[in-house]
């Protein structure tokens, strides 16, 4: 979808006739500069110093790959996009860029009379995060854990990064979501609260370290379509996937020392193929389930 914005004109009725003009020379400024900072020539001495923090500001909620052209198939067609904007917090040596994005991480902290909530990002980086909406309190609070063993979320949120790219502080929270589903969290705060012993007597305790590895890898399985698996904790303190299918079943187990075994088997012919990664390597543990499911899948 590209939508068009075009300033209306009425010559027989048009509001401050006289003035009019002003607004097709902002925006042949505004191009001029626009194509000055892409060619390399840095920001005009035209354009107004104190306007620059406020023009920066245009465009935050643009994604990666979306765009806004000026005077489309015309000779001073002009392209403006999240990269664009960087360049002008560079050339103009703003340190804080302002942007509309998802941001995944953990409410571990709350103040409703301030206005204020702490948040960890994924990486584990602590930030600072504000609203503006009361009604966004009983979201925030309904997600609340000072444990590691917040749910993971992702806020819709105008941000402030560094040009570097790293998360500074959150200005406001436009919405806020679980991005696990509700039954898949619920099963791992059951495994977190079993005690040694779960299992007659036997049974090592699942670490709140470990469930944030399965959290990550039931996170990247969600984004690859894939379907619920059956979720159990292991004699050894670790976590076991299973997706059982009519042909054959594939199996993954988390180990605390952060090895995850992967197997796939073929009730058809009894072959089996098995596999051991690091549980940080997502994308091969991922390419491994839905290749078994791919095959076994009913």
């Amino acid at each position: 979808m590209v939508p068009i914005l075009e300033r209306a004109t009425n010559e027989a009725d048009t509001l401050f006739d006289e003035d009019s003009g002003i607004f097709d020379e902002a925006r042949v400024l505004i191009q001029d500069t626009l194509r000055s900072i892409q060619t390399g020539t840095g920001i005009p001495r035209n354009f107004p110093p104190h306007a620059l923090r406020e023009f920066s500001r245009f465009g935050r909620s643009l994604q990666a790959d979306e765009y806004i052209v000026f005077d489309s198939g015309s000779p001073s067609e002009v392209v403006y996009s999240q990269p664009v904007r960087r360049l002008i917090h560079e050339q103009a040596r703003l340190e804080r860029f302002e942007i509309e994005t998802l941001i995944a991480g953990q409410v571990i902290g709350v103040n409703a009379e301030k206005g204020t909530f702490d948040f960890r990002l994924s990486g584990g980086k602590q930030v600072l995060g504000r609203f503006s909406s009361d009604d966004i309190v009983i979201d925030l609070k309904q997600y609340l854990d000072r444990s590691t063993m917040a749910p993971t979320v992702a806020v819709n949120a105008v941000a402030i990064q560094s040009l570097d790219g790293d998360f500074i502080e959150i200005q406001d929270i436009l919405s806020i979501e679980p991005v696990l589903p509700p039954e898949w969290s619920e099963r791992l705060l059951t495994l977190q609260a079993l005690e040694a012993g779960w299992l007659d007597g036997v049974g090592e305790e699942v670490s709140r370290k470990l469930l944030r590895q399965v959290e990550s890898i039931l996170l990247e399985l969600l984004d690859a379509q894939v379907e619920r698996p059956y979720v159990y904790p292991t004699e050894e303190g670790g976590v076991q996937l299973e997706w059982p299918f009519a042909r054959g079943e594939v199996t993954l187990v988390v180990f605390p020392e952060e090895r995850v075994e992967l197997y796939a088997f073929s009730k058809e012919n009894d072959s089996e193929d098995s596999r051991t990664f690091h549980w940080r390597n997502l994308e091969s543990i991922t390419d491994f389930v839905t290749g078994g499911i791919t095959q076994y899948g009913d």
